[in-house]
């Protein structure tokens, strides 16, 4: 839980509105742990009986798992704002301040509150309006003498209107010279990469107030040009993988052999991040120069994404062959448009391990289960033999898969997820794999076991990282409860995937828990949002499918 102070008191997502328990709250996240005796001392004084009313507030607090209490303290379990806006004040981060600073200290308090903790919220009040206000003046003088003076002389008009302040601010002459061009270079070289060699330009940062006594910048001014062209000057002195981040600020500047350099830079940045976090490699894509590797790698990243329409517009000025046209074959099977897909698998040949593993995936539509499992073994060879290990160990959990579909004897089948498994080295591989075992296992009645393999899924998928993948691991085990007819914990998991779904932007995945939700609840609204969702991302197939769910008579709730 995050407890919002600045502004609030708001309990973030709780619902929870009663003004004395949240403000019992926010002294205890600020204050730290407290005696019992003390909190009913300090917040009924008048009371017949203190203890007892603090029971209550502490009652309303604890189904919410925001309090703890042992031996006779009790303290806060939740998030604050404060300690952000501290750390966002402390590096000079000032919109990032003034972004968490609403409004004043428990703004939103109207209680007539005993004096000694009316006195608190007052001080405290105070004390943070003016820690914000000498913050930005700060890092108004630092903006000054870096030759960023209208900026400067907005933040400080900002500051004097700051609300919560008990006298009116008083702020300094903003310098009229500004720093050397090789000092303001100096000064941008160790904030975007932690470098300063020059012992004269970091005593001139302290005398600014740019830097604290150990160095570190305390500003974060706007990245202009001499900002990118002490980028630039980084980018070329980095190491490829280090330099992809450089060259991103760079970006405004880049040309001839600095913009060949750049695509490769955030190439090898963005790649190994596809089949981990998709979502994070299409966010570095898109500040990447236009090439037509930066498109096809963005293409991928938007497969990943299930967003197959927005996929395909990219790949349009692609030639259909190669790596780019066994993706759009990809991108055509996944949309439903399996003979396209065929055509253009015939076009673009089997000899890449992506083309294997696309042949695999149509054989398995056409019911064809041990063909399929071949193209998936010939698939993973191939990756193995490029050194793709993630994609090495998913073929093989295709195979398995489709060896599964095919009811070939559960010997050969277990075996197959055995190997798939040994073979996958990473977190998210060995969970993908372990959500199709789990599928298998439910199918066979050992319930208990799928549920076991879901939840493994999920921790590996935490440790990877892959919000994709934790989703669909809560969609499966939503699925369980559904068919074992626990619907309260069924709705409890399908909601976890689905914000888990969204927030990675997976697109089929939210149309599928959408429409587990319609079935699990009866309400029609979830699976008209579900098709809504995959009409805009192009997925036509599935939202005819859909709608034919749709014009079923609605589940009893």
């Amino acid at each position: 839980m995050f407890l919002r102070t600045l502004g609030g008191p708001e309990l973030v997502g709780a619902g929870f509105a009663r003004e004395k328990p949240l403000l019992l709250l926010a002294y205890l996240a600020v204050e730290g742990r407290r005696p019992r005796r003390h909190l009913a001392e300090l917040f009924w004084p008048r009371a017949r009986d203190p203890l007892n009313s603090l029971a209550v507030a502490l009652a309303q607090l604890r189904p919410l798992g925001v309090v703890a209490e042992e031996g006779g303290y009790v303290e806060a379990r939740v998030e604050l704002d404060l300690p952000l806006l501290h750390r966002a004040l402390r590096e000079g981060a000032y919109e990032e301040a003034l972004g968490l600073y609403t409004g004043v200290f428990l703004e939103k308090i109207y209680l007539q509150l005993p004096e000694e903790l009316e006195e608190w919220v007052w001080r405290k009040r105070e004390e943070v309006a003016r820690r914000v206000a000498r913050g930005l003046k700060r890092a108004a003088l630092g903006l000054a003498a870096l030759g960023f003076l209208e900026e400067a002389e907005g933040l400080l008009e900002r500051a004097r209107g700051l609300p919560g302040l008990p006298a009116p601010l008083r702020t300094p002459a903003l310098p009229k010279v500004l720093l050397p061009e090789g000092v303001r270079k100096a000064f941008f070289r160790l904030l975007l990469s932690g470098e300063c060699p020059d012992a004269e330009a970091l005593a001139l940062f302290r005398a600014s107030g740019l830097v604290d006594a150990k160095g570190r910048p305390l500003l974060r001014p706007p990245l202009g040009l001499e900002a990118q062209g002490v980028a630039l000057e980084l980018a070329r002195e980095k190491p490829l993988p280090e330099a992809a981040f450089f060259y991103r600020i760079a970006r405004p500047l880049l040309g001839g052999a600095d913009l060949k350099r750049a695509v490769e830079a955030v190439l090898s940045e963005a790649r190994p991040l596809l089949y981990q976090n998709p979502r994070r490699a299409w966010e570095i894509l898109q500040e990447a120069p236009e090439a037509p590797e930066v498109r096809l790698l963005k293409a991928r990243a938007l497969e990943r994404l299930g967003r197959f329409r927005e996929a395909l517009a990219l790949l349009e000025e692609l030639p259909e062959e190669g790596e780019a046209g066994v993706l759009k074959g990809v991108i055509l099977f996944r949309l439903g448009r399996k003979a396209e897909a065929w055509h253009l698998l015939g076009r673009a040949g089997e000899a890449s391990g992506e083309a294997l593993n696309l042949r695999g995936h149509l054989l398995l539509g056409e019911g064809r289960f041990l063909e399929a499992a071949e193209a998936f073994a010939r698939a993973a060879v191939r990756f193995l033999a490029l050194g793709e290990e993630e994609r090495h160990a998913g073929a093989l959990g295709n195979r398995a898969l489709a060896l599964a579909e095919g009811g070939s004897p559960p010997e050969e089948v277990e075996e197959a997820f055995r190997q798939a498994l040994e073979a996958a080295q990473g977190p998210l591989a060995r969970a993908r794999i372990l959500l199709n075992l789990g599928v298998y296992r439910e199918r066979l009645g050992a319930m208990e076991e799928a549920e076991r393999l879901y939840r493994e899924a999920m921790d590996l998928a935490e440790e990877g990282g892959s919000l994709e993948v934790l989703g669909r691991a809560w969609n499966n085990l939503g699925a369980l409860y559904h068919r074992k007819g626990e619907r309260e914990k069924a709705e409890s998991a399908y909601r976890k995937a689905l914000f888990l779904a969204r927030e990675a932007g997976e697109v089929l995945l939210t149309a599928a828990i959408l429409a587990n939700l319609a079935e699990l609840r009866g309400e029609r609204a979830f699976l008209e949002e579900a098709i809504a969702l995959l009409r805009e991302a192009g997925h036509e197939a599935l939202a005819a499918r859909y709608e034919k769910r749709f014009s079923a008579p609605p589940a009893s709730g």
